[in-house]
């Protein structure tokens, strides 16, 4: 079993954990995020950021499909028809643009981010269950401050 130590551990990747993350790493605090799935939490992977695309996708079909609708001055268009198979996989890249810049945030602010499942052992040492790039592989890491950040899973 790997052991690691850091200053701050972050458990948690989503909007409170990353944005401390970074924010502690500019501070010049050693800082290590654990994460077990996409970076960006719950809201950006699929709560809020995906059901708003959507709901925009959404708006814009019925407004066009407002626009089919006779005119007073006498502009036709023909019915509009949806593909939601582009429509899921624009919405999927909005979401990859946006993990993708949280991902570039964490780097550039030198906070070094482990991909997989956390639990605290005692106050300052936690394990780490690696994710899907490594499974079976776990690490202890060390820190002087952890700061739980899970969101809406524990």
């Amino acid at each position: 079993m790997e052991n690691q130590s850091t200053q701050l551990l972050v458990i948690g990747g989503g909007p409170g954990g990353y944005v401390a993350a970074i924010r502690a790493a500019q501070l010049g605090v050693a800082t290590t995020l654990v994460e077990s799935a996409e970076l960006g939490g719950t809201c950006l992977n699929i709560g809020c950021i995906p059901s708003k695309a959507l709901i925009h996708a959404a708006e814009t079909f019925e407004q066009a499909r407002h626009q089919a609708a006779e005119s007073p001055l006498g502009v036709r268009v023909s019915a509009p028809q949806i593909d939601i198979a582009q429509t899921v996989r624009w919405k999927d890249g909005i979401v990859r643009r946006l993990t993708g810049g949280v991902a570039a945030l964490l780097k550039k602010a030198g906070v070094r981010v482990v991909p997989g499942w956390a639990r605290v052992l005692d106050g300052k040492t936690v394990e780490v269950q690696a994710g899907a790039g490594a499974p079976g592989a776990t690490m202890r890491i060390g820190c002087e401050h952890l700061l739980l950040a899970a969101g809406s899973l524990p």
